[in-house]
């Protein structure tokens, strides 16, 4: 999800925030990321700035020769692994019966250009739906039992290519988890997924939802707001990483007049949850941030798309406790410069580079020894 908002607030985090690549190394957090480095599926995991890419849900409708196109900026640009959406609506439309050629061709290309593919098991077929969201594929499943038996098979039929899974996308907004954000009915669903994806890999990395920037309103629960809840509840045994969205365009990730519903901000509160709750071993994963540029009011420049994922990357590599950070998207989306969603790319729809691109390349160069 990709949000912007006109609210503005106080300023009471600004100390915390401004200090965002100055935090210190657990040593647990260091023996964390020891061992996801000794993961034959994702070795590159020990660079010190560990950058993904989230390309988005088109990425499987791309043609063979952009497809190869996109993944080679991506591997060029020092990417390490390819968030790629497996989606169980598409996958599973009929019960029992299974389509997996569209996810088989962007996984296959994602390793074949020596990457890690990072899978988010999400979405649920009409079939398998609540009856309050039953005409949305973004409707909870009515089952958390059979939603982990969709992941068993996706991790058993991945098993050689995929070791980094993430459970649903943004479940504390209404957008992606209709009727309504619940924070039972998801720590349900991630219980189960948990227990049925270690069950086939053991050593695999699970990923509890990325959190999306929002306030306690509107339906809508924020990032802080459910993680404690899942606390709670138990649920943090059923996660490796937590996982957040830090969108805060128009505006830079440590504009302190964003404070009450900055995701990058909250990061550091979201960490004090985790210690108090005896998981300081556990990193929070970043796997989408990014900024659109183009003509839209809340569209930004190049420099400042480009000096918003600069602040990110430099909060991850002060502090070890952030895991790896997935930049949305590669490729602008379309060619509406007035449309934010088309324009997230670091590159434009017509392959040229945006400043981004640039910093990234040279960040993951800097700092990945490549």
């Amino acid at each position: 999800m990709r949000r912007n908002s006109t609210r503005r607030a106080s300023a009471a985090l600004l100390v915390m925030l401004l200090a965002f690549a100055a935090g210190s190394v657990p040593a647990a957090a260091s023996a964390l990321r020891s061992q996801q480095a000794a993961s034959p599926l994702c070795a590159r995991q020990s660079d010190a700035v560990r950058i993904g890419v989230s390309p988005g849900a088109s990425i499987g409708t791309l043609s063979p020769a952009d497809l190869d196109r996109e993944l080679t900026l991506a591997r060029d640009a020092g990417a390490f692994a390819v968030r790629v959406d497996i989606d169980w609506s598409a996958i599973e439309s009929t019960r029992g019966r299974f389509d997996w050629s569209r996810t088989d061709r962007v996984i296959d290309a994602v390793v074949a250009h020596g990457m890690c593919p990072h899978g988010i098991v999400a979405y649920t077929p009409r079939w398998a739906r609540v009856a309050a969201a039953i005409n949305d594929s973004h409707s909870r499943p009515a089952n958390a039992a059979t939603f982990a038996a969709f992941a068993k098979t996706v991790a058993q039929r991945y098993s050689s290519r995929i070791g980094i899974w993430e459970v649903w996308n943004e479940p504390n907004i209404v957008t992606f988890f209709k009727p309504a954000p619940d924070v039972t009915a998801y720590s349900a669903l991630l219980r189960a997924s948990y227990a049925a994806i270690k069950q086939v890999q053991p050593a695999s990395t699970v990923l509890a939802g990325g959190m999306a920037p929002s306030e306690d309103t509107n339906g809508n629960i924020s990032g802080t707001s459910f993680l404690s809840q899942m606390y709670a509840q138990g649920s943090n045994k059923y996660f490796d990483a937590f996982n957040v969205h830090p969108y805060t365009w128009p505006y830079l990730p440590n504009d302190p007049s964003t404070a009450s519903w900055n995701t990058a901000m909250k990061m550091w509160s979201m960490r004090d949850t985790m210690i108090a709750g005896g998981d300081s071993a556990k990193q929070i994963w970043i796997t989408e941030f990014g900024a659109p540029t183009g003509t839209s009011p809340n569209s930004v420049s190049e420099q400042v798309q480009s000096d918003s994922i600069g602040i990110v990357l430099d909060a991850v590599l002060g502090n070890d406790w952030l895991g790896p950070a997935y930049v949305y998207s590669l490729r602008d989306a379309g060619s509406n410069t007035a449309d934010t969603e088309q324009n997230f790319g670091l590159v434009h729809r017509d392959w040229t580079p945006k400043i981004a691109y640039g910093r990234v390349d040279a960040y993951a160069a800097e700092h990945s020894g490549r």
